[in-house]
C-alpha cells in the first residue's frame, strides 16, 4: 500500500513549503536582521536547513548501505553550510526545494515496510524512516512558526 507514503512525503514538502513561504517577499536588509530564531536571522537559519538537509541525504546514503552513523554534531553540521550565506535568496530558495526533493524521492521509492521498519541506526537510536521524515517535518515547521511569529510581531 502506497497511500501512507504518499501522505508522509506530501507532508515533507508541504512543512518545507511552510518554511520557504514564511520568509518570502522579505527584503535582504530582514533576512540579515539578527535575533529572529534565536540568536539567528533568518539567512542563518536558511543556512542551517542546507546544512541539516546535507546531513540528511548524506546520512540517509549511509543508512541505505546499512551503515550506523553518528547523531548529527550541530555545530559541525551548521557549520558546513556557512558559504551559503553569500547566496542570494532565490538560490537559497531553489537549494531547499531541490534538498527536499531529492530526499522525498528516496522516501517514495521505499515501500511502506521498509519506511516502518526501524532499520535505521542513528547515534544510539534505532529509527524508521517515517520517524525519520517525522523530524524532518518537525525540524521544518519548528523554524517556519518562529519566523512567522517574528514577522507577525514586526508587522512585517
Amino acid at each position: 500500500m502506497t497511500v501512507e507514503a504518499l501522505c508522509n512525503t506530501a507532508d515533507l514538502e508541504d512543512a518545507r513549503e511552510k518554511l520557504i513561504h514564511s520568509f518570502g517577499g522579505l527584503q535582504d536588509d530582514l533576512l540579515d536582521e539578527p535575533s529572529v530564531v534565536g540568536h539567528w536571522s533568518i539567512r542563518q537559519t536558511l543556512a542551517h536547513f542546507i546544512g541539516w538537509d546535507r546531513w540528511a541525504e548524506e546520512t540517509l546514503a549511509a543508512l541505505e548501505r546499512g551503515e550506523t552513523v553518528p547523531g548529527p554534531i550541530e555545530d559541525e553540521t551548521n557549520s558546513a553550510a556557512v558559504e551559503s550565506l553569500a547566496r542570494a535568496t532565490e538560490t537559497m530558495r531553489q537549494e531547499l526545494r531541490g534538498a527536499r526533493l531529492r530526499l522525498i524521492g528516496r522516501f517514495a521509492a521505499m515501500t511502506d515496510a521498509e519506511r516502518a521498519d526501524k532499520r535505521y541506526a542513528i547515534a544510539h537510536q534505532q529509527l524508521s524512516a517515517d520517524e525519520f521524515i517525522d523530524r524532518l517535518i518537525e525540524h521544518d515547521l519548528e523554524h517556519a512558526s518562529e519566523i512567522r511569529a517574528w514577522r507577525k510581531a514586526k508587522g512585517v
